[in-house]
């Protein structure tokens, strides 16, 4: 069980740099948590707390493989459980600390969540769930509150992911998602490229 605050690395972690982060302009990964048995079952969990299953833990540990040539600096994650575990089996890992981030946590669907995915409308802000503009400001304020050191990984949901692409101004639409173990690159427009660029690990 985590204290809230920060997990330390196990080992000896080798010097950083001590960059700053600016959302928005500095490149970045995300990882959406490992598999839960409700994720599998198609079940809204928004922010109810949920356990990896195996083959999450599984996922995660490969996740954490393709992650040691990232050479991260920080983690930044979700508190809630799911988050929060794959989290720390990367930290363990990779032998960088992780640091809570509350506000990235998944939306809060209301009386939605523990409920199928089919049974959530889909209309932007269903009655009782948290108000789609304010689960995105929720998210900018905590990814503009990020400091490093560089590279940054987060931790997240699939929520959260889109909400992130759609402050960054990429185009998301209904497919528009990451799975669970999922560890994507996240890198800003560059020389001729004018948008941000999506490449999985």
């Amino acid at each position: 069980m985590h204290d809230g605050k920060l997990i330390s690395a196990p080992t000896e972690t080798p010097t950083l740099v001590d960059s700053p982060f600016v959302f928005g302009t500095t490149p970045f990964y995300f990882l959406r948590h490992g598999e839960t048995h409700e994720s599998r079952q198609g079940i809204v969990q928004g922010q109810n707390e949920t356990e990896l299953n195996s083959n999450g833990r599984k996922l995660i540990e490969g996740a954490a493989e393709s992650l040691l040539n990232a050479s991260l600096g920080s983690i930044y994650s979700s508190p809630l459980k799911r988050a929060w575990r794959t989290a720390a089996i990367i930290s363990v890992l990779t032998r960088v600390p992780v640091h809570t981030l509350r506000g990235v946590m998944e939306r809060h669907w209301g009386e939605y969540q523990g409920r199928p995915i089919a049974c959530r409308p889909s209309a932007p802000d269903p009655e009782t769930a948290e108000p789609e503009e304010d689960f995105k400001k929720r998210i900018l304020k905590a990814m503009d509150s990020i400091e490093g050191p560089l590279p940054v990984l987060v931790v997240a949901h699939s929520g959260v992911f889109r909400a992130i692409c759609d402050l960054l101004g990429i185009p998301i639409d209904s497919r528009t998602s990451v799975n669970t173990g999922q560890v994507l690159r996240m890198e800003p427009p560059a020389g001729q490229r004018e948008t941000w660029r999506i490449s999985e690990v």
